[in-house]
């Protein structure tokens, strides 16, 4: 049982360092951000063509991130 527990938590927290969000952003005139993905790289969920770009999910090590006032505006700093 208490192993089970140990797991689990060890599990979270591995998901919780090593998932993070690569590509999002960029609808409704937000800004838009892109990374460079050490590990593997998939899209998190569909949306319409008029909310933009589909957001990623990277799990593994982010290496780099980009961030743009719009879609292929000029790149601005990204907010954490």
């Amino acid at each position: 049982m208490i192993r089970g527990l140990l797991l689990a938590a060890g599990l979270l927290a591995l998901g919780w360092f090593f998932i993070r969000v690569c590509a999002d952003g960029g609808a409704m005139g937000s800004a838009y951000q892109t990374c460079e993905c050490k590990g593997f790289e998939w899209q998190a969920y569909d949306r319409t063509a008029a909310d933009g770009p589909r957001r990623t999910v990277c799990l593994g090590i982010l290496r780099s991130r980009s961030c743009w006032q719009s879609r292929g505006g000029p790149q601005v700093p990204c907010g954490q």
